[in-house]
Protein backbone atom coordinates (compact mmCIF):
# COMPACT_ATOMS: atom_id res chain seq x y z
CA UNK A 1 0.00 0.00 0.00
CA UNK A 2 2.83 2.40 0.86
CA UNK A 3 4.41 1.89 -2.57
CA UNK A 4 1.03 2.59 -4.24
CA UNK A 5 0.64 5.89 -2.38
CA UNK A 6 4.15 7.04 -3.29
CA UNK A 7 3.58 6.26 -6.98
CA UNK A 8 0.20 7.98 -6.88
CA UNK A 9 1.55 11.10 -5.19
CA UNK A 10 4.47 11.39 -7.61
CA UNK A 11 2.10 11.13 -10.54
CA UNK A 12 -0.47 13.66 -9.32
CA UNK A 13 1.30 16.48 -11.12
CA UNK A 14 3.36 16.07 -14.24
CA UNK A 15 5.28 19.27 -13.49
CA UNK A 16 7.40 19.94 -10.43
CA UNK A 17 5.64 22.70 -8.42
CA UNK A 18 8.86 24.71 -8.09
CA UNK A 19 8.91 25.09 -11.89
CA UNK A 20 5.45 26.71 -12.01
CA UNK A 21 5.06 30.44 -12.58
CA UNK A 22 1.28 30.58 -12.92
CA UNK A 23 -1.81 28.40 -12.82
CA UNK A 24 -1.46 27.35 -16.48
CA UNK A 25 1.83 25.59 -15.65
CA UNK A 26 0.05 22.89 -13.62
CA UNK A 27 -1.43 19.78 -15.18
CA UNK A 28 -3.83 17.08 -14.15
CA UNK A 29 -3.69 14.03 -16.43
CA UNK A 30 -1.85 16.22 -18.95
CA UNK A 31 -4.63 18.85 -19.05
CA UNK A 32 -4.04 22.48 -18.11
CA UNK A 33 -6.05 25.66 -17.68
CA UNK A 34 -6.39 27.24 -21.14
CA UNK A 35 -6.29 23.92 -23.04
CA UNK A 36 -9.24 22.86 -25.17
CA UNK A 37 -11.09 19.80 -23.87
CA UNK A 38 -11.34 18.87 -27.58
CA UNK A 39 -7.63 18.02 -27.44
CA UNK A 40 -8.57 15.11 -25.16
CA UNK A 41 -12.18 14.22 -25.97
CA UNK A 42 -14.60 14.43 -28.89
CA UNK A 43 -17.54 16.87 -28.81
CA UNK A 44 -19.86 13.91 -28.44
CA UNK A 45 -17.93 12.60 -25.43
CA UNK A 46 -17.94 16.03 -23.78
CA UNK A 47 -21.68 16.43 -24.35
CA UNK A 48 -22.25 12.99 -22.79
CA UNK A 49 -20.25 13.70 -19.62
CA UNK A 50 -22.29 13.96 -16.44
CA UNK A 51 -23.07 17.63 -15.80
CA UNK A 52 -24.27 19.63 -12.82
CA UNK A 53 -26.67 21.88 -14.75
CA UNK A 54 -29.49 20.96 -12.36
CA UNK A 55 -27.73 22.67 -9.45
CA UNK A 56 -28.30 26.39 -8.83
CA UNK A 57 -25.88 28.67 -10.71
CA UNK A 58 -25.91 31.44 -13.30
CA UNK A 59 -24.40 28.93 -15.79
CA UNK A 60 -21.39 31.11 -16.56
CA UNK A 61 -19.46 27.83 -16.36
CA UNK A 62 -20.56 24.28 -16.98
CA UNK A 63 -19.06 21.65 -14.72
CA UNK A 64 -18.81 18.21 -16.28
CA UNK A 65 -17.57 15.00 -14.75
CA UNK A 66 -16.21 11.81 -16.22
CA UNK A 67 -14.89 8.65 -14.61
CA UNK A 68 -12.04 6.36 -15.48
CA UNK A 69 -14.34 3.36 -15.79
CA UNK A 70 -16.08 4.91 -18.83
CA UNK A 71 -13.35 7.15 -20.27
CA UNK A 72 -10.16 5.18 -19.82
CA UNK A 73 -7.90 8.16 -20.58
CA UNK A 74 -6.78 8.64 -16.98
CA UNK A 75 -3.69 7.13 -15.40
CA UNK A 76 -3.75 8.67 -11.93
CA UNK A 77 -7.36 9.50 -11.05
CA UNK A 78 -10.64 7.65 -10.64
CA UNK A 79 -12.55 10.64 -12.00
CA UNK A 80 -12.22 14.22 -13.12
CA UNK A 81 -14.26 17.40 -13.43
CA UNK A 82 -13.73 20.13 -16.03
CA UNK A 83 -15.08 23.70 -15.99
CA UNK A 84 -15.78 25.40 -19.33
CA UNK A 85 -18.14 28.09 -20.64
CA UNK A 86 -21.36 26.60 -22.08
CA UNK A 87 -21.34 28.78 -25.22
CA UNK A 88 -17.65 28.11 -25.99
CA UNK A 89 -17.41 25.87 -29.07
CA UNK A 90 -13.71 25.32 -28.30
CA UNK A 91 -14.44 23.99 -24.78
CA UNK A 92 -11.55 25.93 -23.22
CA UNK A 93 -10.75 24.62 -19.73
CA UNK A 94 -11.05 27.18 -16.89
CA UNK A 95 -10.89 24.70 -14.03
CA UNK A 96 -9.99 21.04 -13.63
CA UNK A 97 -10.05 18.57 -10.76
CA UNK A 98 -8.93 14.98 -10.36
CA UNK A 99 -10.15 12.75 -7.55
CA UNK A 100 -9.44 9.34 -6.11
CA UNK A 101 -11.64 7.17 -3.94
CA UNK A 102 -9.88 5.80 -0.89
CA UNK A 103 -10.47 4.51 2.62
CA UNK A 104 -10.33 6.97 5.49
CA UNK A 105 -6.79 5.90 6.45
CA UNK A 106 -5.53 5.96 2.83
CA UNK A 107 -7.13 9.37 2.25
CA UNK A 108 -5.49 10.89 5.33
CA UNK A 109 -2.05 9.69 4.19
CA UNK A 110 -2.54 10.79 0.60
CA UNK A 111 -3.90 14.22 1.57
CA UNK A 112 -0.96 14.79 3.93
CA UNK A 113 1.59 13.67 1.32
CA UNK A 114 0.18 15.88 -1.47
CA UNK A 115 -0.10 18.87 0.88
CA UNK A 116 3.46 18.38 2.17
CA UNK A 117 4.80 18.15 -1.40
CA UNK A 118 3.30 21.57 -2.13
CA UNK A 119 4.48 23.03 1.17
CA UNK A 120 8.06 22.61 -0.05
CA UNK A 121 7.44 25.45 -2.53
CA UNK A 122 4.15 27.17 -1.66
CA UNK A 123 2.33 28.37 1.40
CA UNK A 124 -1.40 28.23 1.82
CA UNK A 125 -4.15 27.87 4.34
CA UNK A 126 -6.21 24.97 5.59
CA UNK A 127 -9.88 24.97 6.49
CA UNK A 128 -11.97 22.23 8.05
CA UNK A 129 -15.74 22.44 7.63
CA UNK A 130 -18.83 20.31 7.40
CA UNK A 131 -19.15 18.98 3.85
CA UNK A 132 -21.87 21.03 2.10
CA UNK A 133 -23.40 18.01 0.31
CA UNK A 134 -24.16 16.15 3.57
CA UNK A 135 -27.22 17.75 5.17
CA UNK A 136 -26.67 15.72 8.37
CA UNK A 137 -23.44 17.61 9.01
CA UNK A 138 -21.53 14.39 9.75
CA UNK A 139 -19.17 14.55 6.73
CA UNK A 140 -16.05 16.70 6.97
CA UNK A 141 -14.19 18.52 4.19
CA UNK A 142 -10.58 19.49 4.83
CA UNK A 143 -9.27 21.86 2.16
CA UNK A 144 -5.77 23.23 1.75
CA UNK A 145 -5.80 26.29 -0.54
CA UNK A 146 -2.79 27.68 -2.37
CA UNK A 147 -3.19 31.00 -4.15
CA UNK A 148 -1.16 31.17 -7.37
CA UNK A 149 -0.87 33.85 -10.08
CA UNK A 150 -4.13 33.76 -12.06
CA UNK A 151 -5.84 31.12 -9.89
CA UNK A 152 -5.60 28.62 -7.09
CA UNK A 153 -4.85 25.02 -6.23
CA UNK A 154 -7.06 23.24 -3.74
CA UNK A 155 -6.27 19.91 -2.13
CA UNK A 156 -9.39 18.37 -0.59
CA UNK A 157 -9.82 15.47 1.77
CA UNK A 158 -13.51 14.58 1.96
CA UNK A 159 -14.26 12.31 4.90
CA UNK A 160 -17.82 11.29 4.16
CA UNK A 161 -20.26 9.91 6.72
CA UNK A 162 -21.41 6.33 6.33
CA UNK A 163 -24.94 7.75 6.18
CA UNK A 164 -24.45 9.27 2.70
CA UNK A 165 -24.00 7.66 -0.71
CA UNK A 166 -20.63 9.32 -1.44
CA UNK A 167 -17.19 7.88 -0.75
CA UNK A 168 -14.13 9.35 0.92
CA UNK A 169 -11.96 11.11 -1.65
CA UNK A 170 -8.81 13.13 -2.10
CA UNK A 171 -9.20 15.82 -4.76
CA UNK A 172 -6.61 18.03 -6.44
CA UNK A 173 -8.28 21.03 -8.10
CA UNK A 174 -6.75 23.73 -10.28
CA UNK A 175 -8.89 26.73 -11.12
CA UNK A 176 -8.49 30.05 -12.86
CA UNK A 177 -9.15 33.31 -11.01
CA UNK A 178 -12.36 33.63 -13.01
CA UNK A 179 -13.67 30.28 -11.71
CA UNK A 180 -12.51 31.14 -8.17
CA UNK A 181 -14.52 34.37 -8.20
CA UNK A 182 -17.56 32.59 -9.65
CA UNK A 183 -17.52 29.92 -6.94
CA UNK A 184 -16.93 32.46 -4.15
CA UNK A 185 -19.93 34.41 -5.48
CA UNK A 186 -22.19 31.38 -4.85
CA UNK A 187 -21.78 30.08 -8.41
CA UNK A 188 -22.73 33.49 -9.83
CA UNK A 189 -25.93 33.81 -7.82
CA UNK A 190 -24.60 36.18 -5.17
CA UNK A 191 -25.49 35.74 -1.52
CA UNK A 192 -28.93 35.98 0.07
Amino acid sequence: MKKFLVILVLGLFLIVPSQADNIRDFQIEGMSIGDSALDYFSKEEIKNFHDFDHLPSDMKFRITEFKKEKYNKMDQYDGMQVYYKPEDKNFIIYGIAGYNFCTNTECKKLYKQVKNDFLKNFSGSESINKHPDDKSGKSIATIYTIEIDDGSILIHYNNMSEDVEWHDTVVVEISSSEVDKWIKNNWGLGFN
